[in-house]
């Protein structure tokens, strides 16, 4: 969902930790595959759990305060979904079955305006106990659709998500931009080619 679904995963971020001083990327690290995400992604930890020990854990490293509603504020940003992308995911939707495959947390507020009738099934890592990339989840995603692996296109902003999915025989793509997606889905004849 972050980064493909919406316009940023991390954007908001690297803006809170660039106000403070801080090197780029320190605060994503923690958002990007740290042990303590991964517990808060599998329902293991709490959101406030979660913040607190960011919060925690970069003041211990560098000294500087990082405050926690502000934090929270900053990881919110990357919820607020492109509608250029839900556009191409609706029109996918008319002739193919959609799933979506997302690491998240359990308590985050997008589901309360999600579109969820763009999809026939959602696979949320905080719902099934399992994260991306972790091979379970690709077969769960295999399972819940019905089809054979070569049958599925799967889209994720995050290179390292795409070889396990790949190992199974699913068709990965790289996200970086909603016209080269829709290139890649017309190549794999998710959609059409244009003419």
């Amino acid at each position: 969902m972050g980064g493909v679904l919406t316009y940023t995963s991390f954007g908001g971020l690297e803006d809170y930790a660039a106000t403070l001083g801080l090197p780029a990327g320190l605060l994503t690290t923690y958002f990007r595959g740290h042990p303590q995400m991964v517990l808060l992604e599998t329902a293991q930890i709490s959101s406030r759990e979660f913040f607190k020990f960011v919060c925690i854990d970069c003041e211990r490293r560098t000294g500087v305060r990082v405050d926690i509603r502000a934090l929270a504020s900053a990881a919110a940003r990357g919820e607020i979904l492109n509608p250029e992308m839900l556009g191409l995911v609706s029109e996918v939707h008319e002739t193919c079955a959609t799933a979506l495959l997302t690491n998240n947390v359990a308590e985050a507020g997008w589901r309360a305006s999600f579109p969820f009738e763009l999809f026939d099934d959602v696979i949320d890592s905080s719902e099934v106990g399992v994260r991306k990339p972790d091979p379970r989840i690709y077969a769960e995603l295999v399972r819940r659709l019905g089809l054979p692996a070569d049958a599925i296109a799967f889209v994720d902003d995050l290179e390292e998500n795409l070889p396990p999915a790949a190992q199974l025989g699913i068709h990965c793509l790289l996200f970086t931009d909603v016209q080269s997606l829709r290139t890649a889905l017309a190549h794999v004849g998710v959609l059409r080619a244009p003419t």
